[in-house]
């Protein structure tokens, strides 16, 4: 029994020290991520030309916050590890000017099953491809 609250110890310092991946609810929350690039399945590689209007900020609260063109969104998310789940969005329904890549943006939004950061980039993907942000 002498060795047991070494042991507790030992693994009490292990599981503290295990989390050390970029990717996680800490890392992603708080920020505005700005749309930089949306690489859809079967489709060219689409370069935002302005990406303050495509934007997505999930907040500590588990609300996402999502600008989608001249359209703002929320919602509700659920971050564990790298994968993320974002719900139906409710959105404003103007008409765009330039239609179309808002509904694509809340769309791959909807469907990404994944989020990763690595050199302040935020790569979101799912079964309609693949989104890039930059902070």
């Amino acid at each position: 029994m002498k060795g047991l609250p070494l042991v507790v110890l030992i693994l009490a310092v292990g599981a503290v020290g295990c989390d050390d991946s970029p990717t996680g609810p800490t890392n992603l929350v708080d920020i505005t991520w700005k749309l930089e690039t949306v690489a859809r399945v079967g489709s060219a590689i689409i370069t935002v030309p302005n990406p303050e209007q495509f934007t997505v900020r999930f907040e500590t609260n588990g609300t996402v916050s999502v600008k989608a063109d001249c359209n703002t969104c929320t919602g509700r998310y659920v971050l564990d590890g790298s994968s993320v789940s974002i719900g139906n969005l409710a959105c404003t329904l103007i008409a765009c000017p330039m239609p179309g890549l808002d509904t694509v943006f809340t769309s791959a939004l909807q469907n990404a099953r994944t989020a990763s950061i690595a050199a302040s980039k935020l790569v979101m993907t799912g079964s309609e491809g693949t989104m890039t942000f930059r902070n």
